[in-house]
Protein backbone atom coordinates (compact mmCIF):
# COMPACT_ATOMS: atom_id res chain seq x y z
CA UNK A 1 0.00 0.00 0.00
CA UNK A 2 1.08 3.25 -1.18
CA UNK A 3 0.20 6.11 1.59
CA UNK A 4 0.29 9.75 0.29
CA UNK A 5 0.13 12.72 2.27
CA UNK A 6 -2.14 16.10 1.46
CA UNK A 7 -0.44 18.32 3.43
CA UNK A 8 -2.02 21.83 4.06
CA UNK A 9 0.16 24.56 3.68
CA UNK A 10 -1.42 26.34 6.40
CA UNK A 11 -0.15 24.35 8.46
CA UNK A 12 1.69 25.39 11.94
CA UNK A 13 5.60 25.75 11.06
CA UNK A 14 6.21 23.87 14.49
CA UNK A 15 4.34 20.71 12.80
CA UNK A 16 5.79 21.36 9.12
CA UNK A 17 9.19 20.82 11.02
CA UNK A 18 8.22 17.98 13.21
CA UNK A 19 6.96 15.91 10.29
CA UNK A 20 10.71 16.36 8.67
CA UNK A 21 12.01 15.10 11.83
CA UNK A 22 9.60 12.07 11.67
CA UNK A 23 10.45 11.14 8.57
CA UNK A 24 14.10 11.90 8.54
CA UNK A 25 13.61 8.82 11.55
CA UNK A 26 11.61 6.66 9.69
CA UNK A 27 14.03 6.43 6.88
CA UNK A 28 17.13 5.64 9.66
CA UNK A 29 14.43 3.03 11.32
CA UNK A 30 12.66 1.82 8.35
CA UNK A 31 12.97 2.60 5.30
CA UNK A 32 11.19 0.10 4.08
CA UNK A 33 7.82 2.20 5.65
CA UNK A 34 9.26 5.42 4.63
CA UNK A 35 9.19 4.73 1.00
CA UNK A 36 6.09 3.91 0.49
CA UNK A 37 5.20 7.71 1.53
CA UNK A 38 4.86 10.53 -0.77
CA UNK A 39 4.34 14.37 0.32
CA UNK A 40 1.96 16.40 -1.66
CA UNK A 41 1.35 20.34 -0.76
CA UNK A 42 -1.55 22.46 -1.46
CA UNK A 43 -0.51 25.47 -3.42
CA UNK A 44 -4.09 27.37 -3.62
CA UNK A 45 -7.80 26.87 -1.33
CA UNK A 46 -9.13 23.65 -2.45
CA UNK A 47 -6.42 22.15 -3.81
CA UNK A 48 -6.36 19.65 -0.97
CA UNK A 49 -10.07 18.62 -2.69
CA UNK A 50 -8.21 18.97 -6.42
CA UNK A 51 -5.67 16.72 -5.41
CA UNK A 52 -7.74 13.79 -3.33
CA UNK A 53 -9.58 13.70 -6.41
CA UNK A 54 -7.29 13.51 -9.07
CA UNK A 55 -4.76 10.59 -6.96
CA UNK A 56 -8.70 8.91 -6.22
CA UNK A 57 -9.06 8.36 -10.41
CA UNK A 58 -5.23 7.17 -10.87
CA UNK A 59 -5.25 4.90 -8.00
CA UNK A 60 -8.53 3.72 -6.52
CA UNK A 61 -8.46 1.61 -3.75
CA UNK A 62 -4.13 0.93 -4.02
CA UNK A 63 -3.02 4.19 -2.71
CA UNK A 64 -4.77 5.62 1.25
CA UNK A 65 -4.84 9.43 1.39
CA UNK A 66 -3.54 10.83 4.62
CA UNK A 67 -5.25 13.93 5.34
CA UNK A 68 -1.80 15.92 7.12
CA UNK A 69 -3.93 19.49 8.59
CA UNK A 70 -6.87 20.84 10.55
CA UNK A 71 -10.47 19.98 10.19
CA UNK A 72 -10.59 22.54 6.93
CA UNK A 73 -8.45 19.55 4.90
CA UNK A 74 -10.05 16.87 6.66
CA UNK A 75 -13.45 18.52 5.64
CA UNK A 76 -11.91 19.31 1.79
CA UNK A 77 -10.91 15.68 1.16
CA UNK A 78 -13.72 13.75 2.65
CA UNK A 79 -15.82 15.45 0.22
CA UNK A 80 -13.69 14.65 -2.75
CA UNK A 81 -13.57 11.06 -1.46
CA UNK A 82 -17.09 10.52 -0.86
CA UNK A 83 -18.55 7.32 -2.50
CA UNK A 84 -14.89 6.67 -4.12
CA UNK A 85 -13.00 3.84 -3.26
CA UNK A 86 -10.18 5.75 -2.23
CA UNK A 87 -9.82 5.46 1.83
CA UNK A 88 -8.44 8.51 3.91
CA UNK A 89 -6.64 8.39 7.15
CA UNK A 90 -6.46 11.73 9.69
CA UNK A 91 -3.05 13.23 10.84
CA UNK A 92 -3.78 16.06 13.33
CA UNK A 93 -1.69 19.27 11.55
CA UNK A 94 -4.34 22.24 12.85
CA UNK A 95 -5.06 23.70 16.22
CA UNK A 96 -8.38 22.33 17.18
CA UNK A 97 -8.29 19.12 15.11
CA UNK A 98 -12.54 18.86 16.83
CA UNK A 99 -13.40 15.91 14.03
CA UNK A 100 -9.93 14.18 14.95
CA UNK A 101 -11.11 14.30 18.89
CA UNK A 102 -14.22 11.88 17.98
CA UNK A 103 -11.40 9.14 15.97
CA UNK A 104 -9.08 9.45 17.77
CA UNK A 105 -9.67 10.20 21.77
CA UNK A 106 -6.07 9.65 23.54
CA UNK A 107 -4.74 12.02 20.49
CA UNK A 108 -2.74 13.99 23.01
CA UNK A 109 -0.81 10.90 23.49
CA UNK A 110 0.55 10.70 19.87
CA UNK A 111 2.83 12.30 18.09
CA UNK A 112 4.02 12.25 14.39
CA UNK A 113 6.40 9.02 14.79
CA UNK A 114 3.67 7.14 16.80
CA UNK A 115 1.17 7.71 13.83
CA UNK A 116 3.62 6.39 10.92
CA UNK A 117 4.82 3.48 12.99
CA UNK A 118 1.06 2.56 13.74
CA UNK A 119 0.23 3.87 9.70
CA UNK A 120 -0.24 0.03 8.21
CA UNK A 121 -1.76 -1.30 11.09
CA UNK A 122 -4.86 0.82 10.59
CA UNK A 123 -8.40 -0.55 9.91
CA UNK A 124 -10.37 0.61 7.23
CA UNK A 125 -14.14 1.06 8.36
CA UNK A 126 -17.14 2.93 6.37
CA UNK A 127 -18.26 5.90 8.37
CA UNK A 128 -21.33 8.24 7.29
CA UNK A 129 -21.42 11.79 5.78
CA UNK A 130 -24.45 13.78 5.86
CA UNK A 131 -25.39 16.01 2.96
CA UNK A 132 -26.32 19.91 3.57
CA UNK A 133 -27.80 21.33 0.59
CA UNK A 134 -28.91 25.44 1.38
CA UNK A 135 -32.39 26.99 -1.30
CA UNK A 136 -33.35 30.67 -1.53
CA UNK A 137 -36.13 32.03 -1.07
CA UNK A 138 -37.44 31.13 -4.44
CA UNK A 139 -36.79 27.50 -3.90
CA UNK A 140 -33.66 27.35 -5.98
CA UNK A 141 -30.74 25.08 -4.95
CA UNK A 142 -27.43 27.10 -3.46
CA UNK A 143 -25.11 24.38 -5.16
CA UNK A 144 -21.92 26.79 -3.48
CA UNK A 145 -23.37 26.95 -0.55
CA UNK A 146 -24.39 22.71 -0.66
CA UNK A 147 -21.92 19.82 0.36
CA UNK A 148 -21.15 17.14 2.82
CA UNK A 149 -19.99 17.70 5.69
CA UNK A 150 -17.97 15.15 8.59
CA UNK A 151 -18.20 16.45 11.69
CA UNK A 152 -21.08 19.09 12.60
CA UNK A 153 -23.19 21.67 11.18
CA UNK A 154 -24.70 24.11 12.84
CA UNK A 155 -27.23 27.63 12.62
CA UNK A 156 -27.80 30.28 14.95
CA UNK A 157 -25.47 31.67 17.63
CA UNK A 158 -22.29 29.31 17.16
CA UNK A 159 -22.54 30.20 13.41
CA UNK A 160 -22.11 33.81 15.13
CA UNK A 161 -19.70 33.10 17.27
CA UNK A 162 -17.59 31.13 14.48
CA UNK A 163 -17.84 34.05 12.49
CA UNK A 164 -16.33 36.30 15.18
CA UNK A 165 -13.54 33.83 15.87
CA UNK A 166 -12.86 33.87 12.29
CA UNK A 167 -12.22 37.90 12.50
CA UNK A 168 -10.25 37.76 15.21
CA UNK A 169 -7.54 35.02 13.83
CA UNK A 170 -7.74 36.91 10.94
CA UNK A 171 -6.57 40.11 12.25
CA UNK A 172 -4.09 38.57 14.37
CA UNK A 173 -2.81 35.21 13.84
CA UNK A 174 -1.33 33.71 16.68
CA UNK A 175 -1.40 30.43 18.48
CA UNK A 176 -2.59 32.13 21.51
CA UNK A 177 -5.77 33.78 19.71
CA UNK A 178 -6.40 30.22 17.57
CA UNK A 179 -6.90 28.42 20.52
CA UNK A 180 -8.62 31.07 22.52
CA UNK A 181 -10.78 32.95 19.72
CA UNK A 182 -14.12 30.69 20.20
CA UNK A 183 -14.62 30.62 23.64
CA UNK A 184 -13.95 34.99 23.60
CA UNK A 185 -16.40 35.14 20.55
CA UNK A 186 -18.62 33.07 22.66
CA UNK A 187 -18.85 34.45 25.72
CA UNK A 188 -19.51 38.17 24.09
CA UNK A 189 -21.89 37.03 22.14
CA UNK A 190 -24.00 35.68 24.90
CA UNK A 191 -24.53 39.59 25.93
CA UNK A 192 -25.80 40.15 22.18
CA UNK A 193 -28.82 38.85 20.41
CA UNK A 194 -29.23 34.95 20.89
CA UNK A 195 -31.87 34.43 19.41
CA UNK A 196 -32.58 33.11 15.98
CA UNK A 197 -35.95 33.01 13.88
CA UNK A 198 -36.16 29.28 12.54
CA UNK A 199 -38.32 26.20 13.02
CA UNK A 200 -37.27 22.70 11.89
CA UNK A 201 -38.72 19.66 11.18
CA UNK A 202 -36.83 15.80 11.13
CA UNK A 203 -37.50 12.56 10.03
CA UNK A 204 -36.63 10.30 13.39
CA UNK A 205 -34.50 7.17 13.59
CA UNK A 206 -37.24 5.80 14.33
CA UNK A 207 -39.33 6.68 10.54
CA UNK A 208 -41.85 9.07 12.74
CA UNK A 209 -41.52 13.02 12.09
CA UNK A 210 -41.24 16.15 14.33
CA UNK A 211 -42.15 19.18 13.79
CA UNK A 212 -40.86 22.52 16.07
CA UNK A 213 -43.43 23.95 18.21
CA UNK A 214 -41.73 26.98 18.14
CA UNK A 215 -40.22 29.47 15.89
CA UNK A 216 -37.18 31.37 17.50
CA UNK A 217 -34.21 29.54 18.99
CA UNK A 218 -30.59 30.02 19.96
CA UNK A 219 -29.06 27.31 17.48
CA UNK A 220 -29.47 24.19 16.10
CA UNK A 221 -26.76 21.79 15.08
CA UNK A 222 -26.47 18.83 13.32
CA UNK A 223 -23.57 16.42 14.23
CA UNK A 224 -21.93 13.42 12.71
CA UNK A 225 -18.89 13.32 15.26
CA UNK A 226 -18.89 14.95 18.25
CA UNK A 227 -16.72 17.86 18.85
CA UNK A 228 -16.74 21.43 17.14
CA UNK A 229 -15.40 25.17 17.76
CA UNK A 230 -12.22 24.39 19.63
CA UNK A 231 -14.12 21.06 21.85
CA UNK A 232 -17.44 22.20 22.02
CA UNK A 233 -19.28 18.91 22.74
CA UNK A 234 -22.72 19.28 20.80
CA UNK A 235 -23.38 15.59 20.84
CA UNK A 236 -21.07 13.67 23.24
CA UNK A 237 -22.92 10.16 22.05
CA UNK A 238 -22.39 10.59 18.33
CA UNK A 239 -21.45 7.79 16.31
CA UNK A 240 -20.10 8.52 12.86
CA UNK A 241 -21.05 5.14 11.72
CA UNK A 242 -24.25 4.87 13.06
CA UNK A 243 -26.54 6.29 9.69
CA UNK A 244 -28.10 8.92 12.35
CA UNK A 245 -27.00 12.07 12.85
CA UNK A 246 -27.48 13.51 16.95
CA UNK A 247 -29.40 17.04 16.58
CA UNK A 248 -28.90 19.59 19.92
CA UNK A 249 -31.60 22.66 19.53
CA UNK A 250 -31.14 25.14 22.39
CA UNK A 251 -34.48 27.83 23.03
CA UNK A 252 -34.51 31.23 22.69
CA UNK A 253 -33.08 31.24 26.49
CA UNK A 254 -32.20 34.30 28.79
CA UNK A 255 -28.83 35.59 29.44
CA UNK A 256 -28.51 33.83 32.99
CA UNK A 257 -29.58 30.10 31.20
CA UNK A 258 -27.10 31.24 28.54
CA UNK A 259 -24.03 31.32 30.62
CA UNK A 260 -24.82 27.99 32.51
CA UNK A 261 -26.02 26.17 29.53
CA UNK A 262 -22.42 27.44 27.66
CA UNK A 263 -20.57 25.77 30.15
CA UNK A 264 -22.42 22.39 30.14
CA UNK A 265 -22.66 22.88 26.30
CA UNK A 266 -18.55 22.77 26.11
CA UNK A 267 -18.65 20.25 28.61
CA UNK A 268 -20.86 17.76 26.48
CA UNK A 269 -23.18 17.86 30.21
CA UNK A 270 -25.85 19.70 28.70
CA UNK A 271 -28.49 16.70 26.98
CA UNK A 272 -31.58 16.69 29.81
CA UNK A 273 -31.22 20.58 31.02
CA UNK A 274 -34.51 22.94 30.15
CA UNK A 275 -33.95 24.21 27.17
CA UNK A 276 -32.31 21.40 25.37
CA UNK A 277 -34.20 19.27 23.56
CA UNK A 278 -32.23 16.16 21.74
CA UNK A 279 -33.20 14.20 18.33
CA UNK A 280 -31.49 11.34 16.34
CA UNK A 281 -32.55 11.77 13.26
CA UNK A 282 -31.47 10.96 9.45
CA UNK A 283 -33.09 13.55 7.50
CA UNK A 284 -34.26 17.41 7.96
CA UNK A 285 -35.30 20.71 6.96
CA UNK A 286 -34.77 24.37 8.68
CA UNK A 287 -36.25 26.49 7.34
CA UNK A 288 -36.22 30.62 8.56
CA UNK A 289 -39.43 31.85 9.24
CA UNK A 290 -38.02 35.68 8.42
CA UNK A 291 -38.51 35.63 4.55
CA UNK A 292 -36.40 38.68 4.12
CA UNK A 293 -33.53 37.03 5.98
CA UNK A 294 -31.65 34.13 5.25
CA UNK A 295 -30.42 31.27 8.00
CA UNK A 296 -26.36 32.10 8.66
CA UNK A 297 -24.70 28.49 8.69
CA UNK A 298 -21.65 26.36 9.35
CA UNK A 299 -20.35 23.17 8.80
CA UNK A 300 -16.70 21.72 9.48
CA UNK A 301 -15.89 25.34 9.52
CA UNK A 302 -16.98 26.32 6.53
CA UNK A 303 -20.09 29.80 6.21
CA UNK A 304 -23.51 28.77 4.16
CA UNK A 305 -26.42 30.38 3.53
CA UNK A 306 -30.02 29.82 2.39
CA UNK A 307 -33.32 30.53 3.47
CA UNK A 308 -34.29 26.87 4.07
CA UNK A 309 -31.37 24.15 4.58
CA UNK A 310 -31.80 20.76 4.54
CA UNK A 311 -29.77 17.92 5.63
CA UNK A 312 -29.76 14.20 5.06
CA UNK A 313 -27.56 10.91 6.67
CA UNK A 314 -25.71 9.28 3.93
CA UNK A 315 -24.47 5.88 5.65
CA UNK A 316 -21.33 4.59 4.75
CA UNK A 317 -20.02 7.25 2.11
CA UNK A 318 -16.70 7.44 3.01
CA UNK A 319 -14.31 5.02 3.60
CA UNK A 320 -11.98 6.19 6.55
CA UNK A 321 -8.64 4.77 8.61
CA UNK A 322 -8.45 4.44 11.79
CA UNK A 323 -5.37 4.03 14.53
CA UNK A 324 -5.13 1.56 16.86
CA UNK A 325 -6.22 2.09 20.14
CA UNK A 326 -3.01 2.23 22.25
CA UNK A 327 -1.16 2.70 19.31
CA UNK A 328 1.10 5.45 21.02
CA UNK A 329 2.19 2.90 23.31
CA UNK A 330 3.80 0.56 20.73
CA UNK A 331 7.48 1.73 20.20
Amino acid sequence: MRYILIISSRSNPKMLASLDDALNYLQQHDPDLRNKLEMRYTEYGGHAADLAVELSEQFGDKITIVACGGDGTVHEIANALAFRKTPMVCLPFGTGNDYVKTIIPDRKKWDLIHFFANLEKVKIKDIDLIKIDSYDVMGGHIKNWSGYMNNVASIGLDTEVQAQAKATVLSNDTPFNRKTAYIKAAVKSLFGNRGHNFKFELELEDGSRYVSSKSRYTLISICNARYYGGGFCPAPDADISDGVADICAIDDVNIFKALRLIVLYRLGKHPGNEGIHMFRATSGVITSTDPSLQLMGNYDGEDFYGQRVRFEVHHKALKLGFFPEGGWNTL
